[in-house]
């Protein structure tokens, strides 16, 4: 793997990832609004909840990228609200940038992701596999969205070399939550490392072509699904 292309990469997992793709000597792009501050990572400015901006992307991308080995979705938003308090613009705004956009960007880049034999690594949540958690019903429904795209793309590629990789991933500490909504993880030792997560991303695209982990769920202590 020589080339991936990152959806949110200046922070989080999407962050710890890059790093430990350029820590491996591997090509990073960078896909979000704000540049990630990792040295050798190239940044595309892209707005994910505005069509413009992913459309020029994805001309880049094909233009000036298209040698890529995987696309890796860690963008999202939480959009925690009261479920009676919600408003329009914060559930267009969600699913603009939860799943439209990754799913338009990988159904716009197809071709190349065909040509290129490569893999795709959508990062979900813990929460599409059952009924969510309180007060994050945009926040849920768009997670299980991506999850019914990612089920399509896959069987779109099963007759292909490329793989389509859904991970279920848990609480990582982060500033998602902050950046959302303002609320600070209060302990950060009870949330998974955002590091250990991006070892275990990098070792499921490197593995053998044959090798195909459809779905994987990666979970906080004491969290397990029941």
């Amino acid at each position: 793997m020589k080339k991936v292309i990152i959806l949110g990469a200046s922070d989080g997992l999407g962050k710890a990832i890059a790093s430990l793709c350029k820590s491996e000597k591997i090509e990073v792009i960078n896909v979000s609004r704000t540049a990630c501050d990792i040295s050798g990572v190239i940044n595309i400015a892209c707005d994910l909840s505005t069509e413009k901006d992913i459309d020029n992307t994805i001309n880049l991308i094909k233009e000036k990228h298209s040698d890529f080995d995987a696309i890796i979705n860690c963008a999202a938003i939480v959009a925690m609200e009261k479920i009676n308090k919600i408003t329009y613009s914060k559930f267009e705004k969600a699913f603009k940038i939860n799943t439209i956009a990754p799913l338009y960007f990988l159904s716009s880049l197809f071709d190349n992701i065909v040509k290129n034999e490569a893999d795709i690594l959508n990062i979900g949540t813990t929460a599409d596999l059952k009924a969510g958690f309180n007060d994050q019903l945009a926040y849920t429904s768009t997670k299980y969205g991506l999850r019914g795209g990612s089920y399509n793309l896959g069987l779109e590629l099963a007759k292909t070399k490329s793989r389509m990789i859904y991970v279920h991933c848990g609480g990582m500490n982060t500033q998602m939550h902050e950046k959302d909504y303002g609320k600070k993880i209060e302990d950060p030792t009870e949330w998974m490392n955002p590091s250990d997560v991006a070892s275990i991303v990098l070792y499921l695209l490197r593995l053998p072509k044959q090798v195909e982990i459809t779905e994987i769920t990666i979970s906080r202590k004491g969290r397990r699904l029941v």
